[in-house]
């Protein structure tokens, strides 16, 4: 378990009518604490014997760092996983982090190589010029460089070809800087038979690259699988360690439906109306009048909009939940809001909830839902709330949105 110190008691969502609290625009991102550690269990219950380095990078996916982290570790995971070395600096800088395990797994500049020694992470390297200069700022500090190498086994990306092992000699005399030994699937979270054959295959060359590395002397700590690896092909690829990401979340990682891995959703992104009006058959909705009222009806404001994180390729494809009851999106969305159509729900008023992903009572707009109108994947949807929307946490194993009055 970690030693990260206890969380304090989150701060609960404002109940309508809303009252102006930590924030006065009423939009916000309600994160489940609990539906968080929920995940990371079911990650680590897969996982087995294997280590989990779950995965923080890009501010926790959009639901924090520092909240995401320690509910990652209090639930059981021994590693964080981050993108850059600045997020790794972010995290140790945490009290109670000062010791825990953290992977950058994006390419490191030479500049950056002292400082993520002195911050004692480890570190991906994809190309020998680069391990050198590690290497010899670790000779000149006189300390450790946690080398993880990393291998393209058929992504087209960064790392050394699976079949070149350059690196090697790099280590000879210095095989205690040689941690680790990884790759990235290209694409595991597809059903698509040639796509789950090119999975094989990366497994395969990864196999073949830690057999000829094993040969050499070295044994290094070896870790491959992503959320989708993890859950539908554990056996293959466990390895010594796993690296999850969007399935602690509560996101399918194949972009299906959440509830089948056994994974509560952790995000609702969440407002109030703040109009609602009357309108007449005939009048445009929104910018460049791309949707036009058929009936007599009422239309709603939302203030969100893309300047939120809620994207324009929405635009006349999404629905959100009033009272709960989903209800379509009408016209373009705009910087800083977008209309509703209350033709189904014409009972709705003015500071009544509207959850634009998540649950609300019986009725859920799933996010993996919302990045197939917008043509994009979940992880770009999960991301994309941005800084301006006040992050609200949750510890509540029930917690399912908030009443209605």
């Amino acid at each position: 378990m970690s030693n990260a110190p206890p969380l304090p008691r989150p701060e609960r969502v404002p109940s309508a009518p809303f009252t102006p609290g930590p924030f006065l625009r009423p939009v916000w991102a309600e994160i489940n604490l609990a539906a968080l550690r929920h995940n990371t269990r079911i990650a680590l219950e897969k996982a087995g014997p294997a280590k989990v380095m779950a995965v923080v990078k890009a501010d926790g996916y959009g639901h924090g760092l520092e909240p995401a982290a320690r509910a990652m570790l209090e639930a059981g995971a021994p590693w964080l996983a981050v993108a850059t070395a600045d997020e790794a600096k972010a995290l140790r800088a945490l009290r109670g982090m000062e010791r825990i395990p953290i992977l950058v797994m994006a390419p490191t500049f030479p500049e950056e190589a002292e400082a993520v020694q002195r911050c004692d992470a480890a570190f991906s390297v994809g190309a020998v010029e680069l391990l050198r200069h590690h290497l010899e700022v670790a000779r000149r500090r006189g300390g450790r460089a946690r080398v993880h190498i990393q291998l393209d086994t058929g992504i087209g990306r960064d790392g050394f070809r699976w079949d070149d092992f350059s690196y090697l000699d790099a280590f000879r005399g210095a095989e205690e800087h040689f941690e680790g030994l990884f790759t990235h699937f290209s694409c595991s979270d597809s059903d698509d038979e040639e796509k789950r054959a090119y999975t094989t295959l990366q497994i395969e060359r990864f196999n073949r690259a830690i057999e000829r590395v094993r040969e050499a002397g070295f044994r290094p700590f070896c870790h491959a699988a992503n959320s989708a690896a993890l859950v539908s092909r554990t056996e293959e690829c466990r390895y010594d360690g796993v690296r999850p990401g969007i399935m602690l979340y509560g996101i399918d990682p194949f972009g299906a439906d959440y509830r089948r891995w056994g994974l509560r959703q952790v995000m609702r992104f969440a407002s109030r109306l703040s109009a609602v009006r009357t309108v007449e058959p005939g009048d445009p909705i929104s910018y460049d009048r791309l949707w036009t009222v058929p009936s007599r009806r009422k239309i709603a404001v939302v203030p969100v909009g893309y300047g939120d994180g809620y994207m324009v390729a929405l635009t006349n494809l999404s629905e959100v939940v009033v009272r709960g009851r989903r209800v379509p999106a009408r016209g373009r969305v705009c910087m800083d809001q977008f209309m509703v159509d209350l033709e189904d729900v014409p009972e709705a008023r003015v500071g009544d909830e509207v959850v634009l992903y998540g649950r609300q009572g019986d009725a859920e707009v799933p996010l993996e839902e919302v990045a197939k109108w917008a043509r994009t994947i979940p992880y770009e949807i999960a991301c994309g709330v941005l800084p301006r929307v006040p992050r609200v946490y949750t510890d509540d194993e029930t917690a399912t949105g908030v009443p209605q009055q």
